[in-house]
């Protein structure tokens, strides 16, 4: 073998293996991650969890940002913060709530957890 085609030989499995990197690095890229809460009850009363690759990221078991740990008073109340931390996650924003934003659904103020 003449050293031109070895080298033809080199560049071509080389190109190839680069197409196949690329290739499986964008197909890696491209899979979804299916995120999503479920509401728990804990011992404080109602809380959630962020799920993702069937795997528990997140486990909140009482409401965040509020002082003390008080647990949320329905499961739906539960929901609405915890999609609230999806819709930031698939938003790349960080997942934290706040009193404002616990005031703003009406889940703060209540007297219920005054």
């Amino acid at each position: 073998m003449t050293i031109r085609k070895t080298y033809s030989l080199i560049a071509i499995a080389a190109l190839l293996i680069s197409f196949a990197v690329i290739f499986f690095m964008y197909r890696q890229r491209s899979q979804k991650v299916f995120i999503y809460a479920e509401p728990t009850q804990t011992v404080y009363g109602w809380g959630y969890n962020i799920i993702a690759d069937d795997k528990v990221h997140i486990k909140q078991e009482y409401m965040p940002a509020v002082p003390g740990k008080r647990g949320f008073k329905s499961a739906a109340d539960a929901m609405l913060v915890g999609n609230l931390v999806v819709k930031k996650i698939t938003e790349n924003k960080m997942p934290s709530v706040s009193l404002h934003e616990l005031d703003s659904m009406g889940l703060y103020k209540d007297s219920a957890y005054h």
